[in-house]
């Protein structure tokens, strides 16, 4: 008696994954390169913050209005918001290396959060611009709170205690950032990156029969 095997049931493959564009590629360098400056940022915040005594910080509030406990208090936050903001600036470079690097893998999730951080931090760096401006204008203005404290002052003569050099290269660090991101969210949104992270249609494979 002769035996007649059933033949299998055809199934379904996906085809494999085109070339990655040029836009993809140059995406995830950016990612990678606001990675880098997010660093930079971190250690030149760190720095700033180990050039700056507490005691001296403590005098400049005090000299702008506030009494001894509370220029107490803020010699001792400005340090540890310092550090806190540094530490911030490395767990989101971490999240930037990650991106760039499934990005690149044609990960669509990838590609939606890396959207999502650009446009966070678009909104962050422009901010950064604008501060830095805003407080070049302050330095040469006076004025009180309500509590009586002279912010301006403050301003001033912490800009004055701090390196020259932090002020410009952080602006110049945060134009970069700017530009890097807006161009991350433009390339990723182009047709060719589209058809990469687009889940392939899967395609017909015959049935095979066995021999027998």
């Amino acid at each position: 008696m002769s035996y007649t095997p059933t033949p299998p049931s055809g199934y379904t493959v996906p085809p494999a994954p085109g070339a990655r564009p040029g836009s993809v590629t140059v995406s995830a360098m950016l990612l990678h390169l606001v990675a880098a400056l997010l660093v930079i940022n971190a250690a030149i915040q760190v720095y700033a913050a180990t050039q700056i005594p507490t005691g001296l910080i403590e005098d400049i509030y005090r000299d702008a209005g506030a009494d001894a406990e509370m220029a107490s208090s803020f010699g001792s936050i400005v340090a540890v918001f310092s550090y806190l903001g540094a530490a911030v600036y490395v767990l989101v470079a971490i999240t930037f290396v990650v991106l760039g690097l499934f990005t690149g893998k044609g990960k669509q999730w990838a590609r939606i959060t890396a959207w999502v951080f650009s446009g966070l931090g678009i909104c962050c760096y422009g901010c950064n611009i604008a501060s830095a401006g805003a407080n070049g204008m302050l330095s040469g203005m006076s004025g009180q709170n309500t509590s009586g404290i002279d912010q301006a002052e403050i301003t001033s003569r912490l800009a004055e205690v701090t390196p020259a050099w932090v002020t410009p290269v952080s602006t110049v660090l945060a134009v970069v950032g700017l530009l890097a991101l807006i161009a991350v969210a433009v390339l990723l949104a182009l047709p060719p990156s589209n058809g990469f992270f687009r889940k392939p249609a899967p395609e017909w494979v015959p049935p095979t029969y066995p021999t027998v």
